[in-house]
């Protein structure tokens, strides 16, 4: 190949042993997935890079294995969205399934790997935000005194406060844990292309238990492919704290807080991003109103509602 492209240098462990060998030597590197990201990045071939080295990670079979039992699913990091759907479509959270769905056709979910929706740097995916609202966690491999090491980690832990990877160094997330959800209320709504404009793009993935006229264990993550995404304690307690069904003002008061906290968490929000966000918490506080109603209690805030409607 001629010599101006700066071709890099390729390596191809075939198992986590080689894999461990070469990080050592070549601490620099850049992990090759199924490369989606990488290759879809403006001037991303020719590197402007002199000895860029890259290490392939297709070879290492212990990445590619998937087992499950009764409370969890285990994948490897370099197995697909599409085989996740083949293999845990029945079994697996419904507001995950949704969100690979969301993605595209087999051509899309069949290059995109669990291990790089996690931790490709400069590009958040609302697959990040899902596994963190379903308590998921990961195997971490990273050299630690010339020796690699293997930790698990909760996933919220290695995302900081904006959802944007927080681990210094060169790191392989090596296994995904997720646990089957008992949440009775699952959704996942996205708006705006996949990693095409992505300051146009919001998903939002929310999780809980209605009973009544509230929802326990409310988990929310909305995200911004561009900046990152927003996942709190605080944000979660806002839907937490209310009693539904909410009426009119009541509902724009919820929807204006989460979005105010979202801001405060995520900055650069644009405006068409912003005017997604609030639409998409409409349509979830509308959809928890409709299953208050459908609860065998009646009460006054049932009246008050009806009455606004």
């Amino acid at each position: 190949m001629h010599e101006g492209l700066r071709s890099p240098n390729i390596h191809t462990p075939s198992n986590l042993g080689e894999y461990a060998a070469i990080v050592q030597h070549y601490p620099s590197s850049t992990l090759w997935a199924m490369g989606s990201y990488l290759m879809s990045r403006p001037d991303s071939y020719p590197s402007h890079a002199t000895n860029e080295e890259i290490i392939s990670l297709a070879g290492i079979d212990e990445l590619h294995r998937f087992q499950r039992n009764d409370r969890i699913a285990e994948f490897g990091s370099m197995v697909t969205m599409n085989e996740i759907l083949q293999t845990g479509r029945t079994i697996l959270p419904k507001v995950l399934v949704d969100n690979i769905r969301s993605l595209g056709g087999v051509m899309i979910t069949d290059r995109i790997t669990v291990g790089g929706a996690l931790a490709t740097k400069g590009f958040r995916s609302s697959l990040a935000g899902t596994l963190t609202i379903l308590d998921s966690s990961c195997e971490i491999r990273y050299m630690k005194k010339k020796r690699m090491r293997a930790k698990w980690f909760p996933l919220y832990s290695i995302f900081d406060k904006s959802g944007n990877i927080d681990i210094d160094g060169l790191f392989l997330i090596s296994r995904v844990r997720i646990l089957f959800s008992t949440k009775t209320y699952q959704r996942f709504i996205s708006s705006g292309p996949f990693m095409k404009n992505m300051d146009e793009m919001v998903s939002v993935a929310f999780v809980g238990n209605p009973e009544q006229d509230i929802v326990n264990d409310a988990r929310i993550a909305i995200t911004y492919p561009n900046l990152g995404f927003a996942c709190s304690r605080d944000l979660d307690n806002l839907v937490s704290s209310v009693r539904f069904p909410l009426d009119r003002a009541e509902s724009a008061s919820l929807e204006n807080a989460i979005l105010e906290m979202t801001e405060n968490l995520i900055s650069g929000i644009s405006p068409l991003q912003r005017i997604r966000t609030k639409g998409m918490i409409h349509d979830i506080i509308n959809d928890l109103n409709i299953n208050a109603l459908t609860s065998p209690l009646t009460n006054d805030k049932k009246k008050d509602y009806l009455d606004w409607l």
